[in-house]
């Protein structure tokens, strides 16, 4: 197949700029021709007034921004227009900002477009249907391409005393103020244990929660650590991770841990977390109130052997559902299935 990716910045740093890079680099390793694109490029090859709209296979537009700007250029009323597919990196609702109206509206018109959507989690796609109800829906998720070194010391992981939250940021999305409180309620129960949160700690949030450590007496049992590249490193050495996060789009540090054997404490109240926390069986999941988490942690805290019985089911459960190459083959299935419909 001949495929444009597009994406309009690949420079912002985010996320999504290496997700996007590592999806076009899987699908040409595949033996597809892909032309990853940024807007001025995108713009003269495919929206163009000259450009050869049967030049492509497919297009896969990588965002909201994308989308609307192939809305905006009546591409999809082009009779030469190639197939089109949504990738979202999102939870659908994480495109809509309260402050921008009018942004909103052309979002919801443009997200009705395209041939079909690929959604994250299974627990989108009825919040996508109020959306959008017309595009076909395929749920791809995430894989980790965090290497895992376990090996021959798996005996001793889970027995350590320190829980990891390994976010990108500290900010009030990924709600490290509810570790902190349900931290501060078992604290005196369990001396030996520390909780490290990873993530840029500049931002105000960031401050509020220092604040918050202090206020729980809890320095030196919290600690901050800022942004790392190294996470192998605070993996290999932690118990269990802890994800109290309210919004993803897919929950990737939940499948890095898992590569690690770490089961994951999260709660009901993030969207998605059902297709990979299976409470139980790969994780615990807990209500969103500091109590209740603080006692689903208590769970996992007292018990090693759940903690390594739970690890090492989510290990094998992610490495069956999210490796690399089964997700790039369920991509590869959903573009050719678009490609050779018969009917736009």
């Amino acid at each position: 197949m001949k495929i444009a990716v597009y994406k309009d910045s690949l420079s912002t740093g985010r996320g999504a700029d290496t997700a996007v890079k590592n999806f076009a680099d899987g699908l040409a390793e595949r033996g597809h021709s892909v032309a990853l694109m940024e807007k001025a490029e995108f713009s003269s090859r495919v929206l163009g007034p000259d450009a050869a709209g049967d030049a492509f296979d497919v297009v896969v537009a990588t965002g909201s921004n994308e989308i609307v700007d192939m809305d905006d250029a009546g591409y999809f009323a082009s009779p030469r227009r190639a197939r089109v597919v949504l990738q979202l990196h999102l939870a659908p609702r994480g495109f809509f900002k309260w402050k921008h109206p009018f942004r909103n509206r052309r979002i919801r018109t443009a997200f009705d477009k395209p041939d079909a959507v690929q959604l994250l989690c299974s627990s989108y796609e009825e919040e996508f249907r109020r959306i959008a109800p017309h595009p076909r829906t395929s749920v791809i998720g995430n894989y980790a391409s965090l290497a895992s070194t376990l090996n021959s010391s798996l005996s001793t992981l889970n027995s350590s005393h320190t829980i990891l939250y390994p976010a990108a940021a500290l900010n009030r999305v990924k709600n490290q103020k509810l570790l902190i409180e349900a931290f501060a309620l078992l604290a005196k129960d369990f001396p030996e244990w520390k909780v490290r949160l990873l993530g840029k700690d500049t931002t105000s949030y960031a401050s509020n929660c220092r604040k918050l450590v202090e206020r729980r007496g809890l320095g030196g049992r919290i600690e901050f650590v800022g942004f790392t590249k190294n996470l192998s490193a605070e993996y290999s050495r932690a118990a269990f991770v802890a994800f109290p996060s309210t919004l993803e789009g897919f929950p990737l540090a939940i499948l890095e841990a898992a590569q690690f054997a770490l089961p994951a404490v999260a709660h009901n109240g993030l969207p998605g977390v059902s297709d990979i926390v299976v409470d139980g069986e790969t994780g615990l999941v807990s209500d969103v109130s500091p109590r209740v988490y603080a006692e689903t942690l208590r769970r996992m805290m007292e018990d090693e052997a759940l903690r390594r019985r739970l690890g090492e089911r989510a290990r094998t459960f992610c490495a069956e559902r999210y490796s690399r190459e089964k997700i790039l083959g369920e991509w590869e299935t959903l573009l050719e299935s678009i490609v050779h419909e018969t009917q736009f």
